[in-house]
């Protein structure tokens, strides 16, 4: 069977807070669940509406007794935005408040998740980087007129709405939602990691896992966020990653 090992770091960026939240939590079976949010910039109180989305997400998952995974996310969203919109009831002055998600389900032989927002998941297998999620961004729907031809990549750099997100988890109906699943092989690398992360090109950061694809995964998630944070970067937002790695255990006969 495959065994999940674990990183994760963090960087505050040249911002005054920090404003990214991450947990984790493993089942005596191996079963697993990752869940990454990135409070929105910007937005009042984005440090307590990332930590809010996961307390709410993880105490609806650890509760559910749905067998169905693709509809226990879900269900689990749906109970994490309700928590939210409660929280913001009791304390008015967090009007506005909210963030991404990310919560990916290790099953053991497959990776579920739900993700909602710009927050990257990428999956890295045979040195190849690829993002596996939706891009819930003005960004993402700017790319696709830049490969029609209506739009040209110089415009989104200067573009004021480039950064918007077009979905995020806010105790309001979300408007977009990710959920999918693969299947899992020995030596991927799964990256669970806010928008600052995206400070390293995808080009770099497959090659930087590459070179440490045998080293421990809390070294390998340091020299992400080490990385991030060497590029001095004037407007850096918080940057945090969560890696995962699946190996292939070896059964007493």
């Amino acid at each position: 069977m495959l065994q999940l090992s674990t990183g994760w770091a963090q960087t505050v960026g040249k911002r005054e807070y920090q404003q990214d939240a991450v947990s984790k939590m493993v089942w005596p079976s191996g079963f697993a669940l990752a869940l990454l949010s990135d409070g929105m910039g910007g937005a009042v109180h984005g440090e307590v509406a990332s930590q809010e989305i996961l307390r709410g997400f993880s105490e609806a998952f650890c509760t559910s007794e749905e067998q169905d995974m693709h509809v226990r996310l879900h269900d689990s969203l749906l109970q994490a935005n309700q928590h939210l919109a409660d929280y913001i009831a009791h304390y008015p002055q967090c009007q506005g408040m909210g963030g991404t998600l990310i919560a990916s389900a290790f099953t053991g032989e497959h990776l579920h998740w739900l993700s909602v927002g710009d927050s990257p998941l990428w999956l890295i297998r045979d040195a190849q980087l690829t993002r596996i999620n939706q891009d819930h961004s003005k960004k993402a729907e700017m790319l696709q007129l830049v490969a029609a031809g209506m739009m040209t990549a110089s415009d989104i750099a200067v573009h004021p709405q480039r950064n918007q997100l077009t979905s995020a988890v806010m105790g309001v109906p979300v408007e977009l939602v990710d959920i999918n699943a693969i299947e899992l092989a020995s030596g991927d690398i799964i990256v669970m990691a806010s928008d600052g992360v995206e400070s390293v090109p995808e080009q770099e950061l497959a090659a930087l896992c590459h070179r440490l694809q045998h080293a421990d995964l809390q070294l390998l998630a340091e020299h992400i966020i080490g990385y991030v944070d060497s590029l001095q970067k004037p407007y850096q937002d918080n940057a945090t990653v969560m890696v995962l790695k699946l190996t292939q255990t070896v059964q007493d006969e």
